[in-house]
């Protein structure tokens, strides 16, 4: 089994800030549900519903919970990387 698919059967964790989070699952795509946002952009903290380094991991692991919740986060909790050349030409 893999570990997508272990994780898809659990619960939320508990409450975690986004620091809490990033700590936990480094580098990792994650799905969170109960978010409390500080505005717009920006988690202040939230319940992790599934996580995986693969994009598509986390949103498969919280699909049993869409009747459940309203809402449910996709994040990358590592470094956002640009792109090496600019798509501008000035």
């Amino acid at each position: 089994m893999s570990e997508a698919h272990a994780f898809s059967a659990s619960e939320p964790s508990e409450p975690l800030t986004w620091q809490e989070i990033c700590r936990r699952y480094p580098d990792q795509w994650v799905a969170l549900v109960d978010i409390d946002w500080v505005d717009e952009d920006e988690v202040r903290a939230a319940r992790v519903a599934g996580h995986g380094p693969r994009r598509a991991d986390p949103l498969e692991q919280a699909r049993h919970l869409h009747s459940r919740y309203e809402e449910i986060g996709h994040f990358f909790t590592g470094r956002v990387r640009a792109p090496l050349r600019s798509f501008f030409v000035s």
